[in-house]
């Protein structure tokens, strides 16, 4: 059985997470119904606390919800706490496989910061880490792209990539369990299952042991990039929204490091892909004082130089239509901005109290016109020295309540309305600030 692996695979890697409690992510593929076993059969010796997360993508149908209701029936038999989380339709004019993927984790995320877990476990397996290798290799990604999965990145932990799936659902027929199959995975049209079923297998006809040596390679490559990512972040720090770096530091980084740095910078974006070589060498022109004087990196996300410094700048947020809100509620805005009255938003950048009677109130949420004054302060002006990109305030969300505006955020509360306790409204901004590590949740002071 695989228990006794896994656990010493767990302390070996995982030590600082034993006796914690830990959010398992459950698909009810075969890869994360054995990861759920083997969390739940191991809990005692590492003395962990599950709870169980499924993320519902809106598409295949009643596949998809069939898979649902066979994860939440393995958490009420295992009697762990489940939590199922249904995404929203993906925005039109994006990857919709990178946009789930963001707001899988996300989900994920939520889940975890509700139970108080330390951490989120997937079940990526040693032949999700050989795929992930051929298929950056063959898109031409970097050795950042090729160093593949991680076996750690923030609070998601991968516990089995020193395990092969075959192992995996040798483990459920012993066990007697059942588990879904996703027939997508099964098409052979899709790059990384034209891998899996053709590629692969013909490899290891060849080459025997070769899902181990690229997986080894990646954890090896990942070991090296953390290095070398270390001493880029010492030579030159990565720009935040409002706050440039000074181009002399960028350009006193050797290549190598240089690009990593550009890498490390887009990492942090919603971006489908790393930037290509093309797009490098136009960013070493850049800081080098040659042209070009901005980089769009993808999705209008833009490295600028102004002057002697370095400026990231988001894509532009179009002004939208009033929007009611049904109070208490939750309200996802054009251009990525969360509002929430009444409700806890995820990971709010500005928050207040307002009066209670906002609840017998109309409420809607507009973009800040042109012009508008508030507090005594013109709104725009009072942005601008808030740090908040311009490329955000033409769409800034304003709270109107029965015709009146009650709430700015990053500008103040309306006096009449302002309570030390009361109603919480916050604001979380687009994309949730990138370049921001771990932004503090401001005061209630708007």
């Amino acid at each position: 059985m695989l228990e006794g692996p896994f656990v010493a695979a767990f302390r070996r890697h995982f030590p600082d997470l034993l006796g914690q409690r830990l959010v398992v992510a459950l698909s009810g593929g075969a890869d994360s119904t054995a990861l759920t076993l083997l969390a739940y059969r191991s809990r005692e010796c590492l003395q962990l606390d599950l709870a169980l997360a499924h993320v519902h993508h809106g598409v295949r149908g009643p596949e998809a919800d069939a898979d649902a209701l066979f994860c939440q029936q393995l958490a009420a038999q295992l009697g762990s706490p489940f939590f199922l989380h249904r995404l929203p339709p993906p925005p039109a004019k994006v990857s919709t496989e990178a946009w789930w993927r963001q707001q899988r984790y996300r989900a994920l995320e939520a889940v975890r910061q509700e139970v108080g877990a330390a951490a989120v476990a997937t079940a990526h397996t040693r032949d999700d880490q050989a795929e992930t290798v051929l298929l950056k290799l063959l898109r031409g990604s970097g050795p950042r792209g090729v160093a593949g999965i991680r076996r750690r990145l923030g609070t998601i932990i991968r516990p089995l990539l020193d395990f092969r799936r075959q192992q995996l659902t040798e483990y459920l027929r012993q066990l007697g369990q059942g588990y879904r199959q996703d027939l997508s995975n099964l098409a052979p049209n899709r790059p990384r299952t034209f891998l899996r079923w053709h590629v692969l297998p013909l490899l290891e006809r060849a080459f025997g042991r070769v899902v181990d040596h690229l997986a080894a390679f990646a954890e090896e490559l990942g070991e090296d990039e953390a290095l070398l990512d270390q001493l880029t972040r010492q030579g030159a720090p990565l720009p935040r929204l409002g706050l440039p770096v000074a181009v002399e530091q960028v350009a006193a980084l050797p290549r190598p490091l240089r690009r990593r740095w550009l890498h490390a910078l887009a990492a942090g974006l919603p971006l489908q892909e790393p930037p290509s070589r093309a797009q490098f060498d136009l960013f070493c022109g850049l800081v080098e004082g040659r042209a070009p004087r901005a980089v769009d990196l993808g999705g209008r996300w833009v490295v600028q130089r102004q002057r002697r410094h370095l400026v990231l700048t988001p894509p532009p947020v179009k002004p939208f239509a009033p929007l009611a809100l049904v109070v208490p509620g939750l309200l996802q805005l054009p251009g990525g901005f969360s509002l929430g009255v009444g409700r806890p938003v995820r990971r709010a950048d500005h928050r207040a109290f307002l009066h209670p009677r906002l609840l017998q109130g109309q409420v809607q949420v507009v973009s800040a016109p042109p012009g508008l004054r508030f507090l005594g302060r013109y709104v725009r002006e009072a942005l601008a020295q808030q740090g908040i990109p311009p490329q955000w305030r033409a769409a800034w969300p304003v709270l109107v309540v029965d015709g009146t505006i009650v709430w700015v955020p990053a500008v103040g509360v309306l006096p009449a309305w302002a309570q030390t306790s009361g109603v919480l409204v916050e604001l979380e901004e687009p994309w949730e600030r990138h370049g921001k590590s771990s932004p503090p949740r401001p005061s209630p002071s708007g």
